[in-house]
């Protein structure tokens, strides 16, 4: 039996990763207050009024290597939890204020730094709950403190109006920027990830752009090697339809097949005539309605097994569309998809309002399975059903050159949909031309 393989815990995850600085970021502070406990302890020579400072310090250590570990695991990084992570920063950070002479500690500024990692990491009303709650914390700390004599030496020197001040002047200080932080940085990290997103669908559409070249290369090769063997098969079925011996059920089946041969080389001549007209950027207009017709009926020649019936949604004249022999194509390739599925009769329907046209292609067959359907129209498709790959692709990437799009949903009573939506000009055209 084959099991499984196991999760990829080796792989890189930026969550994760923003939490480990973050951790390294507190350790890095902690390591600092512990030198100045340290130097305290060496210069006064006594530990009163030190316990407070100790207590915090070690609750946080503690909690920093609880974090540690948890890094090890492989539960993924929310935003709830790194924002609590950033409040644990603020909470124990203001603990150690408190006990080590409150806004008058030149510490204090480190306020800052969950800020800047919130602004720079979290949704933008993450990081206003932690700017409102470092702003709040900051303030109760200019009134609610436990003097600190390493970091007052103003208050023993008769200059208390004047440490006011400095102090006050430090408040609004990190208020202001606060404010900067949290609005700049926010609006410059959402650009950020903005701009990644839009990195990622070019190299998408780089990806799926180089392989439409290479199938199209791969098409062109294939076309002009089957012109000989086609032309083979031709004169040996008119030869044997020369022969007045042969029984009238192999002569239908040898008109059949002539009929089919005539058609692949009319299939062979379209994708000639198809490179031509995309060189030139030629194209014709018809009726929307027109044009699922016209391309249904050269459609079902191929698959006379398949029963396919076309009707209108909306009423009123159809809009005029500009269209190539792509376009007709990416709609014949949903045709096949459909038909490949093993049912017996497709429907196709049209209807437009004033700024877009769509075309629904609907089966009847098994539908399509769910963890395929996030995948269909990307550069890499897992195979499922026959038919449902590249034929696909080569849709998506030709509507899109048109500014549509393709949807694909599974039916309630079974079955699949494929709808196209072409965009129209403003004022479409409503009379076909002469």
């Amino acid at each position: 039996m084959n099991t499984p393989p196991a999760p990829d815990n080796s792989a890189y995850n930026p969550s994760l990763d923003n939490l480990r600085s973050l951790l390294l970021i507190r350790g890095i502070a902690l390591l600092g207050q512990t030198g100045v406990l340290i130097y305290v302890l060496y210069a006064s020579r006594t530990t009163e009024g030190l316990w407070g400072v100790t207590i915090s310090l070690a609750l946080l250590a503690i909690l920093t290597a609880i974090s540690l570990w948890r890094c090890t695991r492989s539960w993924p990084v929310t935003d709830n939890e790194f924002l609590g992570q950033l409040l644990v920063d603020v909470l124990g950070w203001t603990a150690l204020m408190y006990f080590t002479g409150g806004a008058s500690n030149p510490f204090v500024s480190y306020y800052i730094v969950p800020l800047v990692i919130a602004a720079a990491v979290l949704p933008w009303r993450h990081t206003w709950l932690v700017a409102g709650i470092s702003l709040l914390a900051y303030s109760v700390l200019l009134y609610y403190y436990r003097p600190f004599p390493l970091f007052t030496p103003h208050a023993h020197m008769g200059h208390a109006e004047d440490a006011q001040v400095h102090i006050l002047g430090m408040w609004f200080n990190f208020l202001f920027s606060a404010g900067l932080i949290t609005y700049f940085v926010v609006r410059m990290a959402s650009m950020l990830r903005q701009q990644e997103a839009r990195a990622v669908a070019r190299r998408e559409d780089r990806l799926r752009n180089d392989q439409i070249m290479a199938v199209a290369s791969l098409a062109a090769g294939t076309a002009h090697e089957l012109g000989t063997p086609l032309g083979t098969m031709t004169v040996l079925v008119d030869e044997m339809l020369l022969d007045g011996q042969l029984p009238p059920q192999a002569r239908e089946d040898c008109q059949l097949l002539k009929q089919q041969l005539v058609q692949c080389k009319k299939t062979l001549a379209g994708l000639t005539r198809t490179a031509e007209l995309s060189s030139v950027a030629q194209t014709r207009s018809l009726p929307l309605d027109q044009f699922v017709q016209r391309t249904v009926q050269r459609w079902a020649v191929r698959r006379p097994g398949v029963v396919c019936d076309t009707h209108s949604d909306s009423s009123g004249a159809a809009p005029l569309i500009d269209f190539d022999s792509t376009l007709c194509q990416a709609v014949e390739n949903l045709l096949n998809n459909a038909a490949d599925t093993g049912t017996d009769r497709v429907r196709v329907s049209c209807a437009w309002d004033a700024g877009e046209a769509r075309i629904a292609i609907r089966d009847w067959g098994p539908g399509i399975d769910v963890d395929i359907l996030q995948d269909i129209g990307k550069p890499v498709i897992r195979a499922s059903r026959d038919g449902l790959g590249i034929g696909l692709l080569l849709s998506h990437a030709t509507v899109e050159r048109y500014g549509g799009r393709i949807e694909l949903l599974n039916a309630s009573d079974g079955g699949a949909v494929a709808t196209l939506y072409l965009p129209l000009p403003p004022h479409a055209t409503e009379e076909p031309p002469a």
